[in-house]
């Protein structure tokens, strides 16, 4: 274990508890409602993953390799790219986000700026990113216990496409068949 090690997890760790006082905080008002049996199973599960991730990195690490270094960054990259995108999609949201699967209750207009220009859902994306960029910077071989966040994501995600194309029909039809659900970078042809 390298000297930088430790503070990798502990300023990375910071930065997930960071991101759900963040979500908390713009939240506020409506907080006290999402106080729910759901609520709290995700975050206590999230937080066995992460002590689960963060054991098996310490007491059976994977073997050095002469590409650690690469691995490493690579994972702090796709977390901080998680992390931004996560948080400037919930900004550009603002009001409009609500829990996954029945937030179109709140909200009263379709959101296509800032990264949902480029995916219609930069959140899920982001926390995607997130938390398989903290697996891989710490070269935690359960990393494979993201696979089922992947699975919940995608359940919620076809779940809220329904739910916006019931309530903003064409308009949501239109942004669907040009905005990729997950993430392009291409640049999108103008008609």
């Amino acid at each position: 274990m390298t000297t930088l090690f430790v503070p990798l997890i502990v300023n990375m760790l910071f930065g997930i508890f960071s991101l759900k006082i963040f979500w908390i905080a713009t939240e506020i008002r409506e907080f006290p409602k999402r106080l729910n049996f759901q609520m709290f199973k995700t975050n206590f599960i999230e937080i066995i993953i992460l002590v689960l991730q963060i054991f098996a990195s310490v007491y059976t690490p994977l073997p050095q390799t002469p590409f650690d270094s690469l691995i490493v960054i690579t994972g702090v990259l796709m977390y901080v790219a998680g992390f931004v995108i996560a948080v400037w999609g919930k900004v550009i949201m603002s009001g409009s986000w609500g829990i996954p699967g029945v937030h179109d209750k709140k909200q009263d207009e379709l959101i296509v700026a800032g990264p949902f220009k480029f995916s219609r859902n930069p959140i899920y994306v982001g926390f995607t990113l997130l938390y398989l960029g903290f697996a891989i910077a710490i070269k935690s071989w359960l990393v494979i216990l993201r696979i089922p966040l992947i699975f919940y994501f995608y359940k919620s995600i076809l779940k809220e496409e329904k739910l916006l194309e019931k309530k903003f029909g064409s308009k949501y039809l239109d942004y669907k068949s040009k905005t990729p659900r997950f993430i392009s970078l291409k640049k999108k042809k103008k008609a």
